[in-house]
């Protein structure tokens, strides 16, 4: 059976400091974007809802929270 090499991997940093020139900058940051998978317009549409009413539930919930405590110190402490 193999065994697997207990030497960590070197990271090569690329020559000039790591600094990139704006140019390739940009060209890194388009080949990358082209990489990236984009969702459709139902999906975001779809998605986009979702956080929505998620975030209202969550509005509603944190907001009976704060009544029902809001009203439980006030007959505690008055």
């Amino acid at each position: 059976m193999a065994r697997a090499s207990s030497r960590s991997q070197r990271i090569v940093a690329p020559s000039g400091g790591g600094r990139v020139g704006p140019v390739a900058f940009l060209q890194e940051t388009y080949s990358e974007l082209r990489k990236s998978h984009w969702p459709s317009r139902e999906e975001t549409a779809r998605l986009s809802m979702v956080v929505i009413v998620l975030a209202i539930a969550a509005g509603f919930f944190l907001g009976g929270l704060d009544r029902i405590f809001g009203e439980l110190f006030a007959r505690v402490i008055f």
